[in-house]
């Protein structure tokens, strides 16, 4: 049953209605006056329009099709987090319980890249900041909660196999670049906003650029009371980096972020709830040291990063009527080292070794005394090269070729090859790519064979392996039309599955075996100079036909118009077909949910240079829909805020 909304101050949308604090002569002439005095890198520009959903596709040197969702997008589409931003994508799915905050158990906040990261929420996805895996060293997958969405200058969706470039974890890989002050001067901006459910969101940014130096810092908060009974959910995070050029070649950057927050789990509809909320609660620490030179024909980076995070999960188990606590303290830390060597015309090299170690303690605390006790960490060490060489002028043809070696402490050794092929004539692109994705058991794997009296037999278990083919072709009919369409093809095999007694006592094995037959296409068209209209769609053929998160069909469907100088109108769409869904790796019947459309807009009023009002409103057909069977989400949703922000001289 939906929570009754709480009502609104009607004033506050009846500002977006009041006129334009300054005439459009008036601002220009004061635009011109200001610029006149201000640095001519910091000075104003006005994008006419941004592209809505996503801010385009591209194609690498080693032919995969990228996708890409800049920060424009993300407050074009008034997302609050990782999923959020990235559940209008073709070819991606998501999981969630709340409005605000991902509960970090069962499946209450995931992303799902074509049907891979079921096996645990989120996990076989690599999900990284600046390259650099971020997820709970003990379960394998990450908390989206830690993974603060305003630090993000933009966000890459791999939706292929990136074996040599990220290695484990990575049939699908998704990549947050953060945020550099990018101007000479200081920059600023503010951003709050309320909504229904006592939902609210507060922003801050701060930044500057001057001579060598640069850094920027920003911090939020987000609580909402939940469109149920029990749904709440808040989350800080901040951010900040501070960079410095040694010289002409080489730079230095230190990232440093910081999250706590907690979700509640509303419970299935119908079912009594517990006597204690369950509740999932998250802290993290990360901090990232970047060394970068460019010279010559070289260019690369040092990478030396530290985690440390903590996942406290509230839980009630109702055959025993007991409540008991799963605490995860988490540690994961590592070297990363890539290269880019130019050794003749349009050839590269690209060659690197990572290390990385993961892992932590566990414990669920009973009233009877404390259980599964655990103290783990695996390590990965793994050098890996790709080669790739451009031929020809009017057709250029770009083959690359390329290999991981991983060495597990205990899985032994993997090799993630990976082959690709770009095409580009005048207005067209062709991509061809091929991999073999790897992704090994986790600490996970040590607990549940310790309760289980199997003690090191998971040691046994293999990696889960994926085989990647893709064909695609991008077309540029004009400026104002785009299109593309590509096919894939994916064979995993050893997938872990629980298999339950008898004989007891149950055990994972690697019998698993899925394949997915699939094709995706994006349109983006520009009738008018304000108008940008985008159409994504993903068609998935799965065999078995229950594989989760796995939707047949799914459309995407957006628009971003601009009207005169002062008023942008977003719209944003999806329909998604009904899905298996339900973790395949524990017992219990699978589950389908529904097919859903939504619809979501956005309009904002930029009453002058700095100061912006918005209404942002979500699912306005108010669509009956959910994510798991049991969790309905929230109906129609309005939230008003305000943004401020602009650009100082650096006296």
């Amino acid at each position: 049953m939906r929570k009754k909304k709480h009502p609104f101050r009607v004033w506050i949308v009846l500002m977006c209605m009041l006129p334009p604090l300054a005439t459009a002569q008036e601002e220009e002439t004061g635009k011109e006056a200001q610029d006149q005095e201000e640095d001519s890198e910091v000075k104003f520009r006005v994008r006419v329009v941004a592209p809505p959903v996503i801010e385009g596709n591209r194609v690498d040197r080693y032919g995969s099709l990228i996708s890409a969702v800049s920060d424009e997008q993300i407050q074009d589409l008034n997302a609050q987090d990782l999923a959020s931003a990235l559940r209008r994508v073709p070819g991606v799915s998501i999981s969630r319980y709340n409005i605000i905050g991902s509960y970090g158990g069962a499946s209450g906040g995931a992303v799902f890249i074509r049907g891979h990261g079921s096996g645990r929420p989120g996990a076989e996805i690599s999900t990284m900041v600046d390259g650099i895996p971020r997820f709970v060293g003990v379960w394998t997958h990450p908390l989206l909660d830690t993974v603060g969405i305003d630090q993000a200058d933009h966000i890459d969706i791999y939706k292929s196999a990136q074996p040599v470039l990220f290695g484990n974890m990575s049939f699908g890989a998704v990549n947050m670049v953060p945020k550099r002050t990018k101007r000479v001067g200081f920059q600023a901006r503010y951003q709050g906003s309320f909504g229904e459910y006592n939902t609210l969101v507060q922003k801050g940014e701060f930044g500057g650029r001057k001579d060598r130096w640069d850094f920027f810092l920003t911090g939020s908060y987000r609580r909402s009371d939940g469109h149920r009974e029990k749904a709440d959910g808040r989350i800080v995070q901040l951010y900040g980096n501070l960079g410095v050029a040694l010289n002409e070649a080489w730079s230095l950057t230190t990232h440093i972020s910081h999250s706590d927050g907690w979700a509640n789990d509303p419970g299935q509809v119908g079912v009594s709830p517990p006597p204690r909320t369950e509740r999932y609660e998250t802290n993290d620490q990360f901090y990232l040291v970047k060394l970068s030179h460019s010279y010559g024909k070289w260019e690369g980076s040092f990478k030396f990063y530290y985690e440390n995070g903590l996942g406290d999960w509230f839980q009630w188990d109702r055959d025993v009527d007991e409540p008991f606590q799963s605490v995860t303290n988490y540690d994961n830390y590592g070297f990363r080292f890539r290269e880019q060597y130019l050794p003749w015309e349009r050839g590269e090299l690209l060659f690197g070794y990572d290390n990385d170690t993961y892992g932590g303690d566990f414990v669920e605390r009973w009233q009877s005394g404390d259980r599964l006790q655990t103290d783990l960490s695996f390590r990965n060490s793994a050098p890996y090269v790709m080669y790739s060489h451009v031929f020809g002028d009017d057709l250029k043809i770009t083959p690359s070729a390329g290999v991981r070696f991983n060495n597990s402490r205990f899985f032994g050794n993997n090799w993630g090859p990976q082959a690709g092929l770009k095409l580009e004539w005048k207005r067209s692109q062709v991509h061809v790519n091929y991999a073999h994705g790897f992704n090994l058991p986790g600490v996970w794997s040590a607990i549940f064979y310790g309760d289980w009296g199997r003690g090191d037999q998971w040691k046994d278990l293999r990696a889960e392996k994926l085989d990647h083919y893709e064909i695609g072709l991008t077309h540029s009919f004009s400026k104002q039309f785009q299109a593309g369409i590509s096919f894939f093809y994916d064979d995993v095999k050893d997938a872990l599955r629980f298999v339950p007694p008898p004989p007891p006592p149950p055990l994972f094995a690697n019998i698993g075996d899925y394949k997915t037959t699939g094709a995706e296409i994006n349109l983006e068209a520009m009738p008018l100079d304000t108008l940008i209209l985008y159409l994504g769609g993903n068609y998935m053929n799965t065999n078995p036909s229950n594989v989760p998160y796995a939707p047949r069909w799914t459309w995407v469907a957006g628009a971003s118009l601009r009207m005169g100088r002062h008023w942008r109108l977003n719209f944003d769409s999806e329909w998604v077909d009904e899905q298996h869904v339900l973790n395949p790796r524990f017992p219990g019947p699978g589950a389908t949910i529904d097919a859903y459309f939504l619809l979501n807009g956005r309009l904002g009023c930029q009453v002058n240079r700095r100061i912006q009002i918005f209404v942002a409103g979500e699912n306005l057909t108010d669509s009956l829909y959910e994510f798991r069977p049991g969790y309905p989400m929230p109906g129609r949703i309005w939230m008003v805020g305000l943004d401020l922000g602009g650009s100082f001289k650096w006296n």
